[in-house]
């Protein structure tokens, strides 16, 4: 993971996603309850919001990672 992204406050990082260069290109988080999962994507450094759920696997499957 990418030490100049801002994580989203309260949100623990838990799965980076690099393409097949080796650019990091989507993070899992959660919140340390663990009772929801969020996927962003990263765009020059900056973190866009995909979508949430409660099993990280769904996000997985619904944006194709």
């Amino acid at each position: 993971m990418s030490n100049d992204i801002t994580y989203p406050k309260g949100e623990i990082p838990w799965v980076a996603y690099y393409d097949e260069h080796g650019n990091f290109k989507r993070l899992l988080t959660s919140k340390a309850s663990r009772d929801f999962y969020y996927l962003y994507e990263v765009t020059e450094g900056e973190l866009t919001k995909l979508g949430r759920s409660r099993n990280p696997k769904e996000l997985e499957e619904t944006y194709n990672i």
